[in-house]
């Protein structure tokens, strides 16, 4: 194989599986950040426990919760360098990832319409929302990535969460919990990685955690730091760039953890991240779907970039007031997020280049490159009080209040390039949107359980909230004079004000909640659950044709399930069946020119969810995942016009699983070896709905990946080597298609590398 500027090459013979397999009734514990015992002189089997999640802020067993989850340990993604949903998004049944512009979307059970601006879903850091509500911000586009080394686990809860968890969770969640300072002992953790990419660069990572108690049982610290630099692979022959795809991302966190009283926690946390991609990972397809330039080739003056910051604060009090569990969370966050689209091509260039010159507008230069640059600011507060009951009677409830404050900031503007792709400062912004937004929202929610006998209960819950939203558009730039006049000439109207002053929206909304739940043994469970969720709505854009006020997007999800052990617990099975409608789904249309929000449609999707593990000998597991998911736009707003009846969802496969494998062994008293490996197949699936004209459609063939992995664990030190996308095959993941031509996010290539973890 060949590898650029030096890039390590490790023997493939010398390496074998290692991968990691989500959570869904049984888990196996993986290798502990604290010193662990030594191995015994026999191989270690799987023990034989469940993860505890807070999907229903309770602390409860996985095989308890009644609905579709999946969870991951923080150690897991950890040992597998797992650093995005991206990673563990192919083993988690019923989600995929939209990895186009920014950081990516979380897509479950395809609710989404391939361009979403607002999240769809929800994502929050022990129990706090994270991301703007707000549909302005371009949240949909930032999904939050934190750094394994940080991490307790990770939930990814499937369906609409919203009584529970409220707006923007209409699709489901991705819940973060943050690994605690040891109140008892000194621990540290030290991980290192490289890696080659072929047909690319050398990578690096490192990151390190050290946590401390000042007062044993008291009071601890804990600090970490993270540093990752992912070589590109992408070449451009116009501009002679070698791999200018690549990839950074650091950041730092602290916490601490105080318990004066056994009644009482306060755990307060800070973090700040911030990630810079240069390119993103994306080749211009022909409608062939072969690279129009070559294997990982990019060629134009401009390409598309990003960069994202995130800071964020959080305080979290736990009080035990014997009767119930009183808990507070606070959180502060500032995001802020820029990335850059060519407008080489398309619409908007030939009319800022041949047409507003001739409209008095100014002129742009040859060769007449054009870019979008969009700037986020989002700063937002957060705090919810919650009430939990405790004691074994029959009888258990949950009732809490939320607030949250978000203003949020949002720039487009139209910039005039060189073929260096400098700006050309005399005349930029040819044009620019400013649209300044605040959101508030005040909500009361609460469940009620009440258990019939011991094996079977049934919940109850309800949320309502009152959103306020508030938004201005500001136009100016060098072309907004011509711009303005351009729609005059056109018969237009009068094209957009300079100032379109404050525009008010306000909706109160009501989320439900329904299960039940029958314990057949004292490791089966059936479920059946109702869920309601929901999308803010707001004002809109100015654009004539358009409503000024557009309702809130909404979720109704009807599942059944099952989840069982077996064999004495060396099985675990998980299957969960649902119907899901998409009501008034919010989606980007188009009236006289001009782009707004419109509610354009209703939508179902049913499907089914699987998930196995076997243990059929000590030291050998096998785990895998399956998802049947069809998805039909049943209702459409001719005047929104982005879809036709019977057009599919985007980004949601018919078909999609994993299966995965382990086997560990002894090897001397200190060592033990484990060798693992996955494999993840997703179907072919389309990035628009077939009949969008403002996005058409490119249907994205189906692909199957492996990674092998394989290590030695100790109480003091993990070794791993791994290659990852064996078959190097070039993974078409998503397709951005708004400027008449194809960019395609395509997969890393094969990547070889080792990493060595240190633990004290």
């Amino acid at each position: 194989m060949n590898f650029r500027n030096g890039a390590i090459a490790v023997s493939a013979a010398a390496l074998c599986s290692v991968g990691f397999a989500p959570h869904a009734v049984a888990a196996p514990p993986l290798a502990p950040a604290e010193p662990a015992k030594a191995p015994s002189d026999e191989a270690q089997p799987e023990p034989d426990d469940e993860i505890i999640v807070t999907a229903n802020k309770r602390a409860e067993s996985i095989l308890d919760v009644a609905g579709a989850i999946n969870a991951f340990r923080g150690e897991d993604l950890l040992k597998n360098g797992a650093t995005s949903i991206a990673d563990f998004a192919g083993q988690t049944p019923g989600l995929q990832f939209n990895a186009g512009y920014s950081t990516g979307t979380p897509v479950i059970r395809g609710i989404n319409t391939g361009a979403d601006f607002g999240q769809a879903v929800g994502i929050t850091v022990d129990g706090a929302p994270v991301g703007p509500s707000s549909s302005f911000q371009s949240g949909g586009a930032s999904s939050l990535d934190l750094d394994p080394i940080d991490l307790e686990r990770v939930e990814i809860l499937k369906g609409p969460q919203g009584t529970v968890y409220g707006a923007n969770s209409l699709a489901g969640l991705v819940s973060y919990t943050l690994r605690e300072p040891d109140l008892q002992s000194p621990t540290a953790i030290m991980r290192a990685s490289l890696s080659g990419i072929e047909h690319g660069g050398t990578s690096h990572s490192e990151r390190a955690a050290v946590s401390v108690p000042l007062v044993t049982d008291r009071l601890a610290v804990r600090v970490s730091g993270f540093h990752d630099r992912r070589a590109g692979f992408i070449d451009n022959r116009i501009t002679n760039a070698t791999d200018q795809n690549e990839w950074r991302s650091y950041g730092v966190q602290g916490s601490i953890l105080f318990k004066p009283t056994d009644r009482l926690r306060i755990f307060a946390a800070g973090f700040y991240q911030k990630q810079n991609q240069y390119a993103q990972d994306q080749v211009l397809y022909a409608a062939d779907r072969t690279p129009r330039d070559g294997d990982l080739v990019y060629n134009d003056y401009l390409v598309p970039s990003t960069n994202r910051k995130t800071r964020l604060a959080l305080g979290k009090i736990d009080y035990d007031l014997d009767f119930a569990e009183l808990t507070s969370v606070t959180s502060h966050q500032h995001l802020d997020s820029n990335f850059v689209v060519p407008q080489n091509s398309g619409t908007l260039n030939f009319i800022f280049v041949n047409v507003l010159p001739l409209l008095g507008g100014v002129a742009i230069p040859a060769p007449g490159l054009l870019s979008n640059d969009t700037l986020n600011d989002t700063r937002k507060f957060t705090q919810e009080i919650r009430l939990a009951s405790s004691g074994d009677g029959p009888l258990s409830w949950l009732v809490g209040g939320y607030y949250t404050h978000e203003r949020s900031r949002q720039e487009q503007a139209v910039n005039a390039r060189t073929t260096s792709g400098d700006l050309v400062s005399q005349i930029n912004p040819t044009l620019r949107v400013t649209i300044p937004t605040t959101l508030t929202e005040y909500s009361a929610f609460g469940n009620l359980t009440y258990e019939f006998s011991p094996e079977f209960d049934v919940t109850g819950g309800v949320r309502v909230g009152r959103i306020d939203q508030v938004n201005r558009t500001l136009l100016g730039g060098s072309n907004a004079d011509a711009y303005r006049l351009f729609f005059v000439v056109n018969g237009l109207g009068d094209g957009p004000p300079a100032d379109t002053g404050a525009q008010k929206g306000s909706k109160t909304i009501a989320t439900w909640l329904a299960t039940a739940r029958y314990h057949f043994s004292s490791d089966g469970m059936v479920f059946a659950r109702f869920a309601t969720g929901f999308r803010p709505g707001g004002p809109n854009f100015p654009v004539p044709g358009l409503a000024p006020v557009y309702d809130p997007d909404q979720t109704y999800n009807y599942e059944l399930g099952i989840k069982t052990k077996f064999w004495d617990g060396r099985g675990s099975l998980d299957v969960t069946g649902y119907y899901l409608k998409w009501k008034d789904f919010l989606a980007f249309a188009s009236a006289g020119g001009l782009n707004g929000l419109a509610n354009a449609g209703d939508a179902r999707v049913y499907g089914v969810e699987a998930g196995a593990t076997l243990r059929p000998v000590d030291g050998f597991s096998l785990s895998g995942t399956l998802a049947f998911s069809d998805s039909k736009i049943t209702r459409v707003d001719p005047a929104a016009g982005i879809a036709q009846v019977g057009d599919t969802l985007p980004y949601n496969p018919r078909w999609s699983g994993s299966l995965s494998a382990e086997y560990r062994a002894r090897v001397d008293s200190r060592w033990q070896a484990a060798v693992r490996g996955t494999a993840r197949f997703t179907g072919s699936r389309n990035s628009s709905p077939q009949s969008s004209l403002g996005f058409p459609n490119y249907v994205l063939p189906a692909y199957s990946l492996f990674d092998l992995h394989a290590g030695l664990e100790s109480d003091r030190v993990d070794i791993d080597l791994f290659v990852k996308s064996i078959t190097d095959k070039r993974a078409q993941l998503a397709a951005f298609t708004q400027l008449g031509i194809n960019q395609i996010t395509v997969q890393q290539p094969r990547t070889i590398g080792a990493a060595v973890t240190f633990k004290y």
